[in-house]
């Protein structure tokens, strides 16, 4: 019976103090994220789109399905952070219209650092052909923005960075990608060069989370770099 009491003791005694280590680690996480977040009070990233000019976006008829579009974009980077900035590895383009992608490509910029209260501009250049296959209301929608010659197209920037805090670099990570949404009026492009169009509205870039999730890594063990 002894044997058995101190089996189930052991037992009740080892569960609480994995218990109560594991509570303990969870609120010093806490604490270390409140006070790295008080010591460099990160800002998020302000991306916007600047200047974009879309001169082909043209779907051919339903036998073959096919897209060729042509779209530049410039789009600003704002780092407005006094103690962190951001090494970027990649930096994608994904273009999208309505659920269907069409177009991924790289800024040539990368890679480069950036640093504290800077802006940086990257240029992207989504050009080509690709198979896209529209249902009744995104085709609808394709005839109508057509006719008005002005397109509603997605563009994701996809991202391999990492952050840096003061001497404190994070690892490389994902973090979600950014969202522009654009409203683009076709432009025409004539044989000496010239374009003509309505002109293109800067658009600031939506739901950017790159410190907050870079915060979240920064803090656990073993994951942060020194120099």
């Amino acid at each position: 019976m002894r044997n058995g009491r101190q089996s189930r003791w052991c037992n009740f005694s080892c569960f609480f103090w994995i218990f109560y280590y594991s509570i303990l680690a969870f609120i010093l996480f806490i604490v270390a994220i409140i006070i790295f977040w008080l010591i460099f009070q990160p800002q998020e990233l302000k991306f916007t789109v600047t200047d974009a000019s879309l001169t082909e976006f043209n779907l051919t008829n339903t036998t073959n399905n096919t897209l060729y579009y042509n779209l530049a974009l410039n789009v600003s980077i704002r780092n407005p952070n006094k103690k962190a900035g951001v090494y970027y590895n990649r930096i994608q383009a994904i273009g999208n219209y309505g659920k269907k992608r069409f177009a991924l490509v790289n800024t040539t910029s990368t890679p480069f650092y950036q640093g504290h209260k800077n802006t940086t501009m990257v240029r992207f250049v989504l050009q080509g052909q690709q198979v896209v296959v529209l249902g009744g209301k995104e085709l609808s929608r394709f005839n109508s923005e057509t006719s008005a010659r002005v397109y509603n197209i997605d563009v994701k920037l996809a991202q391999r960075i990492k952050a840096r805090y003061g001497k404190i670099k994070t690892a490389y990570f994902k973090p979600p990608k950014v969202d522009c949404q654009l409203k683009l009026p076709l432009s025409t492009i004539y044989n000496n060069g010239t374009s003509v169009g309505p002109k293109f509205v800067s658009k600031e870039c939506g739901s950017v989370k790159i410190f907050t999730i870079s915060v979240g890594i920064g803090i656990g063990p073993f994951s942060f770099e020194t120099g």
